[in-house]
Order: structure tokens, then C-alpha cells, then sequence
């Protein structure tokens, strides 16, 4: 198999993890992860559900993110699909299954718990998360702007405090003005 990247030199097998044989581009050090590789290796790994929270990790976007690469098996185009949870970068998933991952990814992804969940970052479901993430962030970004950060943030916590509070309509009534003190 040829490296999708640099000069299409052939691919070297690794272990990512133990049980985990993938295939290193010497050149660039990305990853190929077959499809049946990851699938033997996740269905050895303990049974508990990893988490997968908003992290902030030093995770730098490869400068091959944009380059559209070729499947290793198949030579057909890969699709990107952007991890979110914190992560910036997109990874490739071939019509195979098989994932390729720039150099540094792997290690991201593990970092945060999402090595685990690699075969569900080109679902739909997940997709549609990653846009909500980042329409929340656009708002909360527009809000700090409007606002200020001071305010936001206060804002945020009394928001919190009325979410189950049981005079939750008479404090928002006060809030805009209809209610005196």
C-alpha cells in the first residue's frame, strides 16, 4: 500500500496501540487504519463507554487537512469528517472503513478518549453534533462581544440557577422590568 500523502512512498506496519496494526507513511508519519484492524482491536477494548467531553488539547491541524487523499486500498477519494469535541482537525474515512490520520491525530484522539470512538466520527449523528458545537460557540462568541465577558458569564450562572428554580417566572418577569422589587 502507497502513502494517500507526499510522495506516495509505500506504508510501514505499526502498532498503534497493542492489538491495533496500522500502516505509518514514513514521510509524513500519518496513519492508515484498516477497517478490520480498528473493529478487532475496539472489540477487545473493555466494555465501558468512554467519555468524550469538550477538551482543550494542544492538537495542531496538519498541513495536509485540506489535501484530498486516496484510500490506500481502494485509490478511491476519502471523505473528511471533523472530529469537534475540542479537536480541530478533520479525519479521512475511506468507503472501505478504513480511517487515515495525519500525524499527531491518533495521539489527540486518545488523549481525549476518542480513540475509542474513531468508527462514529463520520455518522451522521455525530456530524450534526459537531455543527451544533460550533453554532453554540458562534452565539456564545456574539453574546461575549454584545455583552462582555463579565456580564455573560453572570448571566450564564443565573441562568443556571432559574433553569429549575419554582419562582422561575416571576424572577424572568423581574428581569424585564414587569415586576418591582
Amino acid at each position: 500500500m502507497q502513502s494517500p500523502l507526499g510522495s506516495h512512498k509505500g506504508l510501514e506496519r505499526v502498532e498503534l496501540e497493542p492489538g491495533l496494526v496500522a500502516h505509518r507513511c514514513p514521510e509524513t508519519l500519518g496513519h492508515w487504519i484498516p477497517l478490520e484492524n480498528y473493529q478487532n482491536w475496539h472489540a477487545a477494548q473493555p466494555a465501558e463507554e468512554p467519555t468524550h467531553e469538550m477538551v482543550s488539547v494542544k492538537a495542531e491541524v496538519s498541513e495536509f487537512d485540506d489535501v484530498p487523499k486516496q484510500c490506500p486500498e481502494s485509490g478511491a477519494v476519502m471523505m473528511r469528517y471533523r472530529v469537534g469535541h475540542g479537536l480541530p482537525f478533520r479525519i479521512d474515512r475511506s468507503r472501505t472503513g478504513g480511517v487515515w490520520l495525519d500525524a499527531g491525530e491518533w495521539e489527540a484522539l486518545k488523549s481525549c478518549g476518542l480513540h475509542r470512538l474513531t468508527h462514529r466520527i463520520s455518522t451522521a449523528p455525530w456530524q450534526q453534533a459537531v455543527r451544533q458545537q460550533d453554532m453554540e460557540a458562534t452565539v456564545h462568541a456574539q453574546l461575549e462581544e454584545r455583552l462582555g465577558e463579565d456580564l455573560l458569564q453572570r448571566l450564564t450562572a443565573l441562568r443556571a440557577e432559574l433553569a429549575n428554580h419554582p419562582q422561575r417566572d416571576a424572577a424572568l418577569a423581574f428581569l424585564k422590568g414587569g415586576g418591582k422589587a
